[in-house]
């Protein structure tokens, strides 16, 4: 069992083997992959993670990772904060035919090294748990409610300029005669 400090790297397979956990702190500073995130670099990383073999003797990983991110809202352009937490749930795999063969309820984790740097996993999870598309709830500066009454205003010119509304003459006589 680890807490406290995280470590650099670390033996899945070994810590699997021998019901291990890792449990710490690290700031997403020190995650090269999230480096971007300019402003949540001082955030801190919550890590939980537990490994074991299961029924079927797969080496696994479950847990969490949680951290908090400041991305730019994609509806109003201003800095959002998200709360993160990202459930891990892995099955180890040292090659594709393992991969493959994994059960569907765990995402795999392709091991290629003995030892595998934590922050690669971290990074990895966090990505993941990234929303598609981030925006604000409401946004701030309510970009919104000033385009919300815009499009309605649009319809009714519109409905007064319909270029069909000569079609629907023409259908209407065609019926007369």
């Amino acid at each position: 069992m680890s807490t406290g400090p995280l470590p650099r790297f670390l033996d899945p397979r070994k810590l699997a083997d021998q019901g291990g956990t890792i449990r710490g702190d690290i700031s997403v500073g020190e995650l090269p992959r999230l480096r971007e995130f300019r402003e949540s670099q001082q955030e801190n990383v919550a890590v939980d993670l537990a490994f074991c073999r299961d029924e079927e003797g797969h080496h696994c990983v479950h847990g969490s990772v949680a951290t908090r991110l400041v991305v730019q809202c994609q509806r109003c352009l201003e800095p959002l904060t998200l709360d993160l937490d990202a459930r891990v749930t892995l099955a180890l795999a040292w090659g594709d035919d393992q991969m493959k063969a994994l059960p569907s309820e765990y995402d795999p984790w392709l091991i290629n090294a003995d030892q595998m740097p934590l922050a690669d996993l971290l990074e990895e999870e966090i990505l993941l748990a990234l929303p598609a598309v981030a925006v604000h709830e409401h946004c701030p500066h309510g970009l919104m409610e000033e385009n919300a009454e815009d499009p309605s205003e649009d319809e009714t010119e519109t409905e007064k300029e319909n270029p069909f509304a000569v079609l629907a003459q023409l259908k209407k006589g065609d019926r007369e005669e």
